[in-house]
Parts: structure tokens; C-alpha cells; sequence
């Protein structure tokens, strides 16, 4: 009817502890995954809303003049999670009405399901969110159940003890909202005051929220800040995954927990300065726990009930010129101008503040790999040798910490992006910015693989994996920070 989107409860008493479930409303409600051949299936067309120009859909390339081909016309329409250029096989969410309008093509071409031509992953989404929330809540539960007991048995030892924001010997069981992260951040300011700088707003998003971030560093003993080659962090550009942000708050606890116990740390935090924006997409990110567990875009209004710029395509670099989308519904849109979004151009400027940036990562997931300049054309970057053998070291620690396998690959390997960040943190504006020092940029994509068993899990990680998924990334971003200081990009 018309009264809006229902809700449904896992549980009646949803208040134990002070612990709320995530009770989304059915905006995934069959929506289907479904692994296809692309190319194959190209003609599969999907109806424009009434009001919005065709051609828009299918921009002209203002680098090539040409049409976009139409396979890439099709998939502006889906949620594409996985692609592989090898064998045109696409792994995407489709909406209701488009699986629809997709099982009826196939079944009037005679092709039935199972083959190689596509298969259902998942015939329903928001199950799998409503399995994902109900797992968050019951983690939270064992957890805080945990706590207790410590508490209890701990009582006259911990009597004396200021209360802290988090705990942070349990914080990695599980995946927390905006508000916690906050507080993770601002607890980890107050018990490092010598190491973390907190700066409550870098600027904010299209809803009006703060995007905060710290400076890590060793200060000198009057609390000051020498000039030191700089790191950048960030994650969560893409709301749905979370597992990006865990692993930058991991990162993040790993450097100020381990200084002055584990000498390769200290030696880093003492000739470093790191730059850590944790949540770049604070609405999207909102969003995701309160209404739908697989949104990726900001929440700007696009107009004709269109919501969304996809922050990753919406950087000054190289902006529309393919692997994005003119199309408000799109995954991919990349917004009506270069920098459009407030969280770009406030990230944009941060970053232009800096000076002395070496190395930039931007955390995503998933599909495991280490994806370095260039996204938006298939020639080599200028410094393509440095980038692999950075990319490819990083690749072969992760392995040998619990044995993931991940690919070190340019980013237009996997498929065209413009306007992305790390093509920007290399590109000519960024290094304009930064004293004239290009940077080592790369976009890692975490755990799960694409080939994951099914391919089911995709962006929802479960929190038993934070803390492996930690530790891998740890190991390897050591490494990095220390060659990338020592041997800076020559330009």
C-alpha cells in the first residue's frame, strides 16, 4: 500500500545492554545477485524514467568521440560487484522489477538457468542483510556479555578506572556505526595524546555531517610536529564496505598500541606523519545501518527520485571520460561536474594542505588486489615500474601473513574508472599541490576474492574476519610506509 517501507524485528527485546538491532526496512526485498555473461546478453534493456534524456544514459566520450558499447550501456543500469574482462562474466545485484525484466529475456530466448550463460547467486538481498544485522546484533550481545563478566570479576582492580568511550580489546570482534568510529578515534586521541592529533571536521557531506580525521606521529617532548614525509589513509568512500573502514581503525590501533614495544613501529612514527580520513562517505555510510546494508553512493538528490553520486568517480581527474556513468540511477554516476560532492572537494583540499605526502591508499573491497595508477587509460604511468614493484611486495606479504592471494594489477586491468581518487593523488593537480612530489598511490581491494565460494558474501565480511584481515593488511602496510618514505617517487 501507501504507508511506506515496513520494518521487521530479529528480536523483541531489542535494547539488552543498550544494544539496539539494525532493523532495515525492505528496500532490498527481492533483489536478486546473478552471475551472467554480459557481453552475450548486451540487448537486455532497462526502461529510463520519464523526465530523463536517453542520451544522457549513453554519453559521448569527450576523449574518444564514440559511442559507449553496449554492454557498458547496459550495465549503468546494475549494480555490477565483480567483472572479469577475460570472459565478459558480470557478477550484479539487480533490483526487483530489473530481475524481472532479465529472467523474462532469458526465458523468451530459451535459455535456462544454471548454464554458463547465468545463474542465480541470491534471490534475495535483503535476506542476506537481515542475516548480516542479525549476526552484528548477536556479536554485539556475546561481546558486551564478555565485558560484563570481565567487569564483574575485575571489580575491585577496576574500581579506580576511568570509563572509556570503547574497549578496545574487543572492538575488533565486530563492525560499528558512525558514531562508535567516532568515539573509537577520539578514545585513541585521549590515550595517545603524544602520538594523535583528532580534527573533529575536515569539512562535511552533502547531509550536513562532519568528516573528521587525525594526524599519527610521534610529536617532539613540547608537543610539536617536525616536518616528516606524510602517509595518507582513507576509507569508506564507498558506504556497503565496511570492511574498509575496520581495517583503517585497525591499522590505526596497530601503530599507537605497538609504539615504544615493537621497534620498526617506533622507528616509523617517529619519521612519519600519517593522514587518516576513516569515513570519507559519512551519509552513505549512515545509511547502510539504518536502511539498506548495500548502498555505495553519498545521498546527494539527483532529482527524479535519483539519490547518489558515486564519490569514486566524482574526483578532478580525468572526470566522464568512461568507466563512469552520466545516469543519476547508476552505480557508477559520477555527478554533474568534476568535485561536484562535498566530500570530495573537502578531501581534495585536506589532501592540497599537506605538502608532504609520499604515499596514498584508498581502502575498498572487495576482490583482493593492488591496484595502482592508471585507471583511466591503458597506457603505463611514468612511474609504472615503482608502482608494480611496491604493488607486487605487497601482494607477497599479505600472502605469507594467512596465506590470501592477492593480484597487483593496474587499475584499468580490471576495468576503465575516471575521476577516482588514486588516479587524482597521482595526477597532475595532486602533485601541483604537493611541492611537485608525485605520490605512490594505490586503491587496495580487500577480502573476500571474487572467486569466493558461491560469491555470495562479496561486500558483507563476516566480523570473524576484522582481525586476520587486519593483520595481513598490518604487515604489508609496514613495509610500505617505510620503502615509500625512504625511496619518494623521483619525478
Amino acid at each position: 500500500g501507501g504507508s511506506g517501507p515496513q520494518r521487521i524485528s530479529h528480536c523483541n527485546d531489542d535494547d539488552i545492554f543498550g544494544i539496539k538491532q539494525v532493523n532495515y526496512p525492505r528496500e532490498l526485498k527481492n533483489h536478486a545477485l546473478v552471475r551472467f555473461n554480459a557481453r552475450k546478453h548486451h540487448d537486455i534493456t532497462f526502461p529510463v524514467p520519464a523526465g530523463f534524456a536517453q542520451e544522457v544514459v549513453s554519453p559521448l566520450s569527450s576523449t574518444v568521440q564514440e559511442q559507449e558499447e553496449p554492454m557498458e550501456t547496459m550495465l549503468q543500469h546494475l549494480d555490477v560487484w565483480s567483472r572479469s574482462s577475460a570472459s565478459d562474466e558480470v557478477l550484479a545485484h539487480f533490483t526487483a522489477s530489473q530481475f524481472e525484466r532479465f529472467e523474462r529475456a532469458m526465458h523468451l530466448k530459451g535459455i535456462p538457468e544454471g548454464g554458463d550463460d547465468w545463474q542465480v547467486i541470491e534471490r534475495d538481498l535483503q535476506r542476506v542483510a537481515d542475516e548480516d544485522a542479525n549476526n552484528i546484533y548477536m556479536t554485539s550481545l556475546l561481546t558486551r556479555a564478555e565485558e560484563v563478566i570481565s567487569l564483574w570479576e575485575n571489580k575491585h582492580h577496576n574500581k579506580d578506572k576511568k570509563k572509556k568511550r570503547v574497549d578496545f580489546d574487543t572492538w575488533f570482534k565486530n563492525y560499528h556505526p558512525h558514531n562508535e568510529i567516532k568515539d573509537f578515534y577520539l578514545q585513541i586521541a585521549d590515550d595517545y595524546p603524544d602520538l594523535v592529533t583528532y580534527i573533529p571536521s575536515i569539512g562535511q557531506t552533502v547531509e550536513g555531517r562532519d568528516i573528521f580525521a587525525i594526524k599519527l606521529t610521534a610529536k617532539e617532548h613540547d608537543g610539536s610536529i617536525k616536518e616528516k614525509p606524510q602517509i595518507w589513509w582513507q576509507g569508506l568512500q564507498h558506504a556497503r564496505e565496511w570492511a574498509g573502514g575496520s581495517t583503517v581503525q585497525f591499522l590505526t590501533h596497530h601503530l599507537t598500541s605497538n609504539y615504544g614495544k615493537n621497534d620498526n613501529i617506533t622507528a616509523i612514527l617517529r619519521d612519519t606523519e600519517f593522514v587518516i580520513v576513516p569515513i570519507m562517505n559519512v551519509d552513505g555510510y549512515d545509511y547502510t545501518w539504518n536502511n539498506n546494508r548495500l548502498w555505495r553512493k553519498n545521498r546527494r538528490q539527483n532529482g527524479l527520485g535519483a539519490y547518489g553520486v558515486d564519490l569514486n568517480r566524482n574526483w578532478d581527474d580525468h572526470f566522464g571520460q568512461g568507466g563512469s556513468s552520466g545516469f543519476p540511477w547508476s552505480e557508477t554516476y559520477h555527478g554533474p561536474s568534476a568535485a561536484s560532492e562535498p566530500e570530495v572537494q573537502a578531501l581534495q583540499k585536506f589532501f592540497s594542505e599537506q605538502k608532504r605526502i609520499v604515499g596514498a591508499i584508498d581502502f575498498h573491497c572487495y576482490s583482493q588486489l593492488v591496484l595502482r595508477p592508471q585507471g583511466w587509460t591503458t597506457q603505463l604511468s611514468p612511474h609504472e615500474k615503482e608502482h608494480k614493484f611496491v604493488g607486487d611486495r605487497i601482494v607477497s606479504i599479505i600472502k605469507n601473513v594467512h596465506g590470501k592471494k592477492y593480484i597487483s594489477e593496474p587499475s584499468v586491468a580490471l576495468y576503465k574508472t575516471t575521476g577516482a581518487a588514486s588516479d587524482w593523488f597521482y595526477g597532475d593537480q595532486a602533485t601541483a599541490a604537493n611541492n611537485g612530489q608525485h605520490v605512490y598511490s594505490y586503491t587496495i581491494e580487500l577480502r573476500p576474492s571474487d572467486t569466493n565460494p558461491g560469491g555470495r558474501s562479496g561486500f558483507i565480511l563476516p566480523p570473524e574476519e576484522i582481525i586476520p584481515l587486519g593483520e595481513e593488511i598490518a604487515q604489508a602496510m609496514e613495509f610500505f610506509v617505510d620503502y615509500v618514505v625512504k625511496n619518494p617517487l623521483k619525478n
